[in-house]
């Protein structure tokens, strides 16, 4: 399965840019939103940036994905 998070804007360059996500510095295309800024919230699905976020939101997606790791961790013991 995978999981998108939402990640912070970090740098802005012609070719895309960096978000830090979770501690994870990764690079995503703009293609589809070409008005990023460091320091948005984004949401990065298959390397392209496809939707800004408002902290709180970016806030509140990323505590339910942490929760339903946690969870499903719990449910898998010994892994």
């Amino acid at each position: 399965m995978c999981l998108g998070f939402p990640g912070r804007v970090t740098a802005v360059d012609q070719g895309g840019v960096t978000i830090d996500t979770e501690g994870r510095l990764r690079r995503a295309s703009t293609l589809l939103m070409p008005d990023i800024a460091v320091g948005d919230w984004v949401f990065v699905a298959a390397g392209t940036v496809i939707d800004r976020l408002e902290p709180d939101e970016a806030t509140h997606i990323r505590e339910t994905l942490l929760e339903a790791i946690a969870l499903d961790a719990a449910d898998q013991p010994g892994q």
